[in-house]
């Protein structure tokens, strides 16, 4: 899951921060800043577009317009999450931890907790991929036909694992770039940054090409994940 920064909410042409009247206000404001992907299964959203509340509207009124309860998800994740209401320290989020050290990522698998979290933590990723339902895959009890995650999680994987392939036979910098361009089309971040886990200069390209990865937060010099100041992992 890829860790994003959101920032502090939008001004408008005067400098003052912008007050929603309605959450899709912030539609356009939430892709400038970290892209038109889900924040959760990182799928590229296209048209379907969702503004997503990390504290679901209806138990919590208040929240409905605020800028810092707002992400970007798919249907599916959105629908998962439904109206279900949150304590936020039971779960890991991709605006305040580095989600990237909660998950590992196996070809055409749903995503993994990470044996390397402490075993708190290791609890609070589950409950983020029950929150979410990044496991249902055909046979999970809850799967659904509709729900075309895996699917498309499944095809990027594909992809990835050629573009590997076509770099190791002709490793230049304009398929590097080439590369890159498919990835940001097509989503999947963390499918991407497995399949090029030990090329430094691929995982360096992908850092900086997704929209809002919050590279200073999360990643050292050398692109290495590190704790997020503030957050929990």
């Amino acid at each position: 899951m890829r860790p994003v920064l959101r920032g502090d909410p939008p001004t408008d042409a005067t400098g003052k921060a912008i007050v929603f009247s309605h959450y899709r206000e912030a539609r356009d404001f939430l892709i400038e800043r970290i892209g038109d992907y889900c924040s959760y299964c990182e799928v590229c959203l296209h048209g379907s577009i969702h503004v997503e509340h990390v504290r679901p509207k209806k138990p919590n009124p208040d929240l409905k317009t605020v800028w810092t309860n707002f992400l970007l998800a798919c249907d599916n994740c959105n629908s998962v999450k439904g109206d279900f209401d949150v304590v936020l320290s039971d779960y890991l989020w991709p605006d305040t931890d580095n989600t990237t050290l909660a998950f590992d990522y196996h070809v055409d698998e749903p995503p993994r907790v990470s044996q390397t979290l402490k075993a708190a933590h290791q609890q609070l990723a589950i409950n983020t991929i029950q929150l979410t339902g990044l496991d249902r895959v055909p046979g999970h009890p809850d799967f659904s036909a509709r729900d075309r995650r895996w699917q498309k999680r499944k095809e990027a994987w594909g992809v990835a694992i050629l573009a590997r392939k076509a770099l190791a036979e002709n490793p230049t910098d304009q398929l590097r770039e080439s590369i890159v361009h498919n990835a940001v089309s097509r989503g999947f971040w963390s499918v991407w940054v497995a399949v090029f886990h030990d090329d430094n200069e691929m995982r360096r390209r992908l850092l900086k090409w997704f929209p809002g990865t919050a590279i200073s937060e999360c990643f050292d010099a050398g692109g290495v994940p590190k704790p997020r100041p503030g957050g929990q992992i």
